[in-house]
């Protein structure tokens, strides 16, 4: 089993996220809550290279409006990167990275995301909790990412680290992408790598 090292929060109900994960190009796991469902890798991309890193297609991909706030959290091995997306439709999505022995900080050339708007967002006034979260200490990415969840009081709590398997929480469901998607995204990549092989002789 594929130990995810991202999380996607959706504020959306599960059938809508469901139909989402279908027209993308990642294997996912969907686990419907209360408020949010959360979103992880279920297997490696059915797109080939380079479009086969799942963190990317999973945090990078836009979230539409009807699926925010949306929140997404990367472990990424002595880092931590949350992207956190509002609700509103001209909202742009905000960056925090914290990294081992330094803390939270800002992404350069990115909007950011200051640690009151994760607590915004993810509807909770733990401010103190969220500061212990990201103290700038020895802890690895992905115990951070499992701190935030926490302090954020968002599901998904030990999934990050490999204590819980997403596949075994209550409801989970894996969504794989619709062929007829990949196939198109293929073709497409194919074209321009064609293209970009044209203009590299000229």
């Amino acid at each position: 089993m594929l130990t995810p090292s991202a999380v996607l929060l959706l504020h959306g109900s599960a059938d809508a996220v469901r139909t989402w994960a279908r027209k993308g190009l990642l294997p996912v796991w969907v686990v419907p809550g209360a408020t949010w469902t959360l979103v992880v890798p279920a297997d490696q991309p059915r797109s080939g290279p380079p479009y086969d890193d799942p963190v990317a297609l999973l945090g990078g991909r836009p979230v539409p409006a009807r699926l925010r706030p949306s929140i997404c959290l990367v472990a990424d091995g002595q880092r931590a990167v949350v992207a956190v997306h509002e609700a509103a439709r001209a909202a742009v999505p905000r960056w925090l990275v914290w990294t081992q022995g330094v803390g939270p900080s800002r992404i350069e050339d990115l909007p950011h995301a200051p640690v009151g708007l994760l607590a915004h967002v993810a509807g909770v006034g733990a401010r103190e909790r969220l500061d212990q979260a990201l103290a700038p200490d020895g802890r690895s990415g992905a115990d951070v990412v499992d701190d935030l969840l926490r302090a954020l009081e968002l599901p998904g709590a030990g999934v990050p680290i490999g204590a819980v398997q997403a596949a075994e929480l209550p409801d989970a469901v894996r969504v794989d992408p619709d062929e007829r998607v990949v196939e198109r995204f293929e073709a497409f990549a194919a074209h321009e790598s064609r293209l970009q092989a044209q203009l590299d002789q000229t």
